[in-house]
């Protein structure tokens, strides 16, 4: 709903104002830096409270001053500014947009309903002018409202307000008026100055019969009901004053000045008690502001905001903004040059290292051509498959002149044209792990890398490859990507480091040395790898969050019908780090059993206590909302053979029957176990390490030269039962491709 409402906000403020949700006790708009902050609402908010929050706050971003100065008008308390500068920034949006009145009216009438407002089991029209005011001016045609006759003036001035200044003027005459127990009027009357009176008093009804309640029928307030000329002049100084400034400020300005120059208007202010005196701040030796009633409603209304939001056991936290993907990522050129450094740096001492790593690369190039043929073979054998079985006959159009003389016992005259369904464009993004862990494995899974880059290379499907690890806080990149941060409270990707591998727009020479270059980390020791792509932890759930970018950059590039996002891992990702925000410090961190992100548009929930393989149900609910209609899933899980049962139970559960026997035999002998709808995954290919299943180890058929026949068909057979496991891992792997 966030994104959804961002997009209102933006188009209700005629600008492209930032929308941040975070840990915020209430919904607020910061007019300096053009920030609508929203909080974390129940699940339960309505859309109309929701669409009246935001309505409102626009408003501020539309109409209220962005100098914080001017808002602090001298005298005034905050809370009654507040209930004036409401009733003008709504009536202007009301007027604007005519379509969020029967929200506003429905949103108002949820949150009286629960009471937002304290006024549940009470008399309204026994609570104060301001808190009246400010419940008729929310409810209007809601909510019934009584106000005396000598209210109605102030109220009908308050409902009026056109401009900051009228907000001003209005707010200062309320509390001369509430705090001095005085009409304003009437004492300017005693200064003299009957014309300033004449200009700037209230419009009062003569009848004393109308109630407040006859004020404005629908939800907006209709001026023109108002009666008597006095209202026509004041609606006209109201229009005057938003064109050309505050002409009464200035008026009243020259009546002190009057007052200040006539000694017998002294003399009268002087034999006036001291808390009637015009002008005065301090009735009785106090400020006026703090003998003025508290406006109960805004007050309630401040402190039942926040029961509108989650409790502290659910924490909102950014995800992984693009300015810090971008920070992250390091593209392949910069890459590659990375490694020929290295390389030209370590040469005398591990030439060779070099030259052996070299030769087993050449070596291992050879044997995957037999392996890479295989896949592509299953491939395009099940996209012929894909478009015969969509196939159309059409026996309309052109008559076949050669079964003319059959037309006596056969319908079917015209020509038979078979037409074919274009098989789907593919695409291939690739995450490889590159922690520490790997290191055992590493040989493997970066065989099993090359391979799939090759496969993609000779069925022409565009890729890309990333490896991705905690960086080595490389030229200070961990402030970088925080900086690159809102300032909330976000989930922690400042140690992230995508490198990428791999891309179908390569030259075929720099697509060589890179699958070379990267044979090389598993044949080099660890110190004569470099920083760049040294092996850290498992950032696995920071890398998903910037898959959010790479997929939709790779879609946009290359516009794909079906793309297949492919993880290579040996293990669990990384536990859910924070960073301190500025909307939460770390006790609410600690505190939040859940965590609430917006990931690729969607909100998810995680679990903030979870890791290792409890951390599991993070990964897949962040690889879930990462994922599009265009987007399936696969994961490689590179493990040793003493890792087989312990995932057999994690996955299926714990059993010790015969079939479960069975299924662990077949596992370890053909060296690859192939599950679905796993983890989050479409499908799953658990790879023991060492098997090289898809690393092109094929092997060779050997017998002795006297051999029997049955010693040749014994060899033969364990040859090809060796092999099970290619045919099995190739052929579900090309299905899920195709």
């Amino acid at each position: 709903m966030l994104e959804k409402k961002s997009v209102l906000a933006r188009l209700l403020a005629n600008e492209n104002i930032s929308v941040q949700q975070g840990n915020f006790q209430s919904a607020s708009f910061d007019v300096v830096n053009r920030v609508l902050r929203l909080p974390l609402w129940k699940d339960d908010m309505s859309a109309d409270v929701y669409d009246l929050f935001v309505g409102h706050e626009v408003g501020h971003a539309l109409y209220t001053p962005s100098d914080p100065d001017v808002l602090k008008i001298e005298g005034v308390p905050h809370s009654y500014m507040n209930v004036v500068e409401d009733i003008r920034i709504e009536e202007k949006q009301l007027e604007k947009y005519p379509g969020l009145v029967s929200s506003f009216k429905r949103g108002y009438s949820e949150l009286i309903e629960m009471d937002f407002f304290g006024t549940k089991d009470r008399d309204i029209n026994d609570m104060s002018f301001m808190d009246r005011l400010n419940i008729k001016a929310k409810g209007r045609d809601l909510i019934e409202v009584e106000f005396s006759e000598e209210e109605i003036p102030y109220f009908k001035k308050a409902m009026s307000v056109k401009s900051f200044d009228d907000v001003a003027a209005v707010c200062k005459e309320l509390v001369a008026w509430l705090g001095g127990e005085k009409d304003p009027e009437d004492k300017e009357n005693e200064s003299g100055d009957e014309s300033s009176d004449e200009e700037n008093s209230p419009p009062i009804d003569q009848s004393g019969d109308e109630s407040a309640d006859d004020f404005g029928d629908d939800f907006g307030y209709d001026e023109s009901e108002e009666s008597g000329e006095s209202g026509d002049e004041s609606e006209e100084s109201g229009d005057e004053s938003e064109e050309s400034g505050d002409e009464s400020d200035d008026q009243a300005q020259a009546s002190d000045q009057a007052d200040s120059s006539s000694d017998d208007e002294k003399s009268d202010e002087e034999s006036a008690p001291d808390n009637l005196k015009a002008g005065s701040s301090k009735p009785n030796g106090k400020n006026i502001e703090d003998s003025l009633p508290e406006v109960e409603t805004d007050t309630a209304q401040q402190k039942n905001t926040s029961s509108l939001n989650e409790g502290e056991e659910k924490l909102f936290a950014q995800g992984m903004s693009r300015a810090q993907y971008e920070i992250s990522r390091v593209e392949y050129k910069e890459v590659l040059k990375n490694r020929a450094e290295i390389r030209e740096k370590n040469h005398d001492q591990c030439e060779h290292t070099y030259k052996r790593a070299d030769n087993r690369f050449d070596a291992f190039l050879t044997d995957t051509k037999s392996v890479v043929t295989l896949m592509s073979k299953e491939f395009e054998m099940r996209k012929a498959a894909y478009r015969s079985a969509r196939a159309r006959l059409s026996t309309k159009g052109s008559i076949d002149v050669n079964k003319l003389h059959a037309y006596k016992y056969d319908d079917q005259l015209f020509k038979q044209v078979t037409t074919l369904a274009d098989g789907k464009s593919h695409g291939i993004v690739m995450l490889v792990d590159y922690s520490g862990s790997m290191s055992s494995v590493l040989e493997s899974v970066i065989k099993q890398t090359i391979t799939l880059v090759l496969f993609c290379k000779r069925v022409n499907i565009p890729f890309q490859v990333y490896s991705f690890t905690t960086n080595q806080n490389r030229d200070g990149i961990f402030r970088d990507i925080t900086n690159a941060g809102n300032g909330l409270t976000a989930f922690n990707v400042s140690n992230l480091s995508l490198i990428e591998c791999f891309n179908n727009k390569m030259s075929k020479g720099d697509l060589l040395y890179a699958m070379r270059s990267m044979f090389y980390h598993s044949q080099l020791p660890y110190w004569a790898q470099g920083d760049l792509e040294a092996l850290g932890s498992t950032p696995l759930n920071g890398a998903l969050l910037a898959s959010e970018f790479i997929i939709k950059d790779f879609l946009r590039v290359n516009p794909v019908e079906k793309l297949n996002f492919i993880t290579l891992t040996d293990g669990h990702s990384n536990p859910i780090d924070l960073t301190d925000g500025a909307d939460a410090d770390w006790k609410m961190q600690r505190i939040a059993k859940r965590i609430v992100m917006k990931i690729n548009g969607k909100t998810v929930e995680l679990d903030n206590a979870a890791y290792g393989r409890d951390g599991e149900k993070n990964t897949m609910t962040i690889l879930e909302a990462i994922k599009g209609t265009r987007v399936q899933a696969s994961n490689f899980f590179i493990c040793q053979k003493r890792q087989i049962r312990s995932e057999m139970y994690r996955v299926l559960g714990f059993d010790d029957s015969p079939e479960r026997t069975k299924l662990y035999n077949s596992i370890i002998k053909s060296g690859v176990w192939v599950t679905d709808n796993t983890d989050g995954y479409d499908r799953r290919f658990v790879v023991i390490n060492g098997s090289d299943k898809m690393s092109g180890s094929t092997g060779e058929f050997q017998t002795q030269e006297d051999a029997t026949p049955a010693q040749i068909t014994k060899a033969f057979k364990k040859f090809s039962g060796s092999k099970k496991g290619n045919r099995v891992l190739t052929q579900k792997f090309a299905e899920l491709i195709a």
